[in-house]
């Protein structure tokens, strides 16, 4: 008899009562149904009564998914679009209802592995959500999820699960999906944080594939970043808080013992609030997810909680302490820097946080440091450090050793690691003086290295900024470095003497000439910091590179090259509302000029007229630095709105060289040998 008739008279809605759809011979009523669609192939025979199939009550559920289970070895290829239709039935809602489901889809895929790619397929498309017409109501709390989503979302890792496991083969679908299935950058906040948080899961049930789930999270990552550059969102943030109280909070970093803990947690509330550009607003979101995870991986917890969560609960219990994430420890031995997190490392999971480092190192190689306008993703690798500030001195060999020095890396990814290695020097508070001098000396001997190499083959090919890109990147970080953190450097005459034995001067006068390399903001900080320490003279070398005209681009085989470097430093202010709680404290700001203590309330300088005669080119402060174009050296405005550095204008007008009087060099320190700068180093 035909199935469709007896079909057509049975109600398939919840309310049809706990009677069972097929209760006298349901397997022949099933294999009928499947041998009418071969032989006719009419998609009608199926198609209305599998879309109300999720309606039904469970126990009519159940028999459904036995039945199918008996009838798998007719489930051939010739009948694939009825599988597949049956596929898109979402069964895992139930729990009762998702065991007989799993054991259906083992089934199948054990008999028929054609089907295997389509199982893994619609399971991985369950971990999407759906929003459409909820969008206003998820965006405003994005990745919170009920007990009954919660619920249904396990149910369907678990099965996945088990296909996996009798189909072990299956692992690289698993990571082409799990790819394919990401939402595209521009869909609503929820589907990316909530599918994000389920691939988390996923590393959890199968975690030798954690590396390649975490890479697939972290290239969705990048690609959102790239679309909310920084210049778009300092334009937002500087629009909507015009008193400028949210940036000096963002780098207010002395946090330590319980009071400061609460007014941390009282800023909560405030940081919740959604970006109004959109695609930070989705960045914001997966980075809070990402750095919570970070957090809670380091510290032995295996619990991975959603974006809403991370938001609304801020400690993990490890016993009876509680190490809330963006709170650290003073060192005892250097008060200006901090010593990790809350809980100093007594409460880190070693073998987790290395196996974490390794996997979130090899993804930053290969994707992160590839990236040149991403601008908050590798805030996670900084945040891992400053977690464990030990791994910071592993993490610059990697990228001093394995990409800066290594030939064979490209010319992008050799300048990026070092610019990663001079704005984590420059930035990472966590980071002892006495290393970041170490790197420093590392750097400057390979620098006059290069430098000796030159002279010795007597090459011609001066100032090239494509042959010696390397040497002016090299110059770059050393330049910055040194200007951010020079007040390490004049603490003392010891320390001097450290910042003298740096060899800068050889690297302003060498033939190369890295300051009209180097990036101009990067140029003219350098030279009013060396001015001051008469460590370096550059301003007559800077004179004579603005009479060789302006810079610009020139065409060389077909293709544009700049004749300065970017001004790329990754690690610039953390612009990002709802997740910059966990960087504040453990991020340096730029602590200002030296000129900066020597200017009265007016603006004028207090110097002699020796020295004032001394500037014959743009003053450092005539720049105006926004974080899209400047290493970060702008100071966070104060509450009232006006610039911590009184009297001064965002901008000045050059002042004109003294008329009538020579340009006289400074005069060297008494520990110094010789009678200038420029004399030190005789050019040939």
């Amino acid at each position: 008899m035909p199935l469709t008739p007896i079909l057509k008279k049975r109600s398939l809605t919840p309310t049809a009562g706990k009677r069972v759809l097929f209760s006298a011979e349901p397997s022949q009523r099933i294999q009928s149904m499947i041998l009418n669609f071969r032989d006719t192939g009419d998609t009608t025979l199926f198609s209305d009564l599998f879309s109300k199939l999720h309606t039904v009550a469970v126990n009519e559920q159940q028999a459904w998914l036995s039945q199918m289970t008996n009838c798998v070895p007719m489930l051939d290829r010739r009948v694939d679009k009825m599988v597949l239709e049956f596929l898109k039935i979402p069964w895992f809602w139930n729990a009762d209802v998702a065991k007989h489901a799993e054991s259906f889809l083992v089934t199948l895929v054990t008999a028929h592995n054609y089907y295997t790619y389509h199982i893994l397929h619609r399971l991985i498309t369950f971990l999407v959500p759906e929003v459409a017409g909820n969008e206003e109501k998820l965006a405003a709390n994005p990745g919170a999820l009920c007990e009954e989503e919660k619920s249904f979302y396990q149910q369907v890792l678990i099965c996945l699960h088990s296909v996996y496991k009798h189909v072990p083969m299956s692992q690289d679908y698993i990571l082409i999906l799990a790819k394919k299935c990401m939402p595209y950058f521009r869909q609503h906040v929820h589907k990316h944080a909530v599918y994000s948080h389920n691939l988390l899961l996923l590393t959890t049930i199968l975690p030798h594939l954690r590396q390649d789930i975490l890479e697939v999270i972290l290239s969705n990552m990048v690609t959102v970043d790239v679309h909310a550059p920084r210049a778009e969102l300092v334009d937002l943030n500087d629009d909507g808080e015009d008193d400028g109280s949210d940036e000096e909070d963002m780098f207010d970093m002395e946090i330590d013992g319980g009071g400061d803990g609460e007014a941390a947690s009282a800023k909560d509330t405030e940081q919740q609030v959604g970006m109004t550009h959109e695609s930070g607003n989705t960045l914001d979101v997966l980075m809070t997810l990402m750095l919570q995870y970070v957090h809670d991986t380091c510290h032995g917890s295996k619990v991975v909680r959603g974006a809403a969560e991370s938001l609304a609960e801020s400690t993990v219990e490890s016993g009876v302490l509680k190490c809330r994430p963006g709170v650290t420890q003073t060192s005892a031995d250097d008060g200006s820097r901090t010593g990790g997190c809350e809980c100093g490392g007594t409460q880190h999971d070693v073998e987790a946080l290395k196996q974490l480092f390794v996997d979130l190192k090899e993804i930053f190689s290969h994707i992160v440091l590839s990236t040149h306008a991403s601008s908050h993703v590798q805030f996670l690798v900084f945040y891992l450090l400053a977690l464990r500030p030990g791994l910071a001195t592993i993490f610059l060999d990697f990228l001093r050793i394995k990409k800066f020095e290594n030939p064979n890396c490209t010319r992008d990814v050799r300048g990026n690691a070092m610019m990663y290695i001079g704005s984590l020097l420059a930035r990472g508070k966590f980071i002892p003086f006495s290393h970041v001098h170490s790197c420093l000396e590392i750097i400057c001997v390979w620098c006059n290295n290069y430098l000796d190499k030159q002279e010795e083959t007597r090459a011609r090919n001066y100032e090239d900024i494509v042959l010696h890109a390397p040497f002016y990147f090299a110059c770059q970080t050393i330049f910055y470095v040194f200007t951010f953190r020079y007040r390490d450097y004049s603490e003392n005459t010891k320390k001097l003497k450290l910042a003298r034995g740096l060899n800068l001067e050889r690297l302003v006068l060498s033939r190369l000439n890295p300051l009209r390399m180097c990036a101009a903001p990067v140029v003219s900080n350098f030279a009013a910091v060396t001015r001051r320490f008469q460590l370096a003279y550059c301003y007559t070398i800077m004179e004579n590179n603005k009479r060789l005209g302006i810079p610009s681009a020139r065409l060389q085989d077909d293709y544009t090259v700049k004749t300065t470097l970017d001004s790329f430093f990754p690690f610039d202010p953390y612009l990002l509302l709802r997740s910059k709680r966990y960087i504040i404290s453990h991020y340096r700001e730029f602590d200002g000029l030296p000129e900066d203590e020597e200017k009265d309330q007016h603006g004028v300088s207090t110097r002699g007229h020796e020295e004032e005669n001394l500037v014959t080119v743009t003053s450092p402060q005539s720049f105006n630095f926004s974080y899209s174009t400047s290493p970060g050296y702008q100071k966070w405005p104060g509450k009232n709105g006006t610039d911590k550095r009184q009297g001064e204008e965002c901008e000045h007008p050059e002042r004109p060289p003294p008329q009538g009087q020579p340009l006289r060099m400074l005069r060297d320190t008494p520990e110094g040998n010789n009678t200038s700068c420029l004399g030190r180093v005789k050019r040939k």
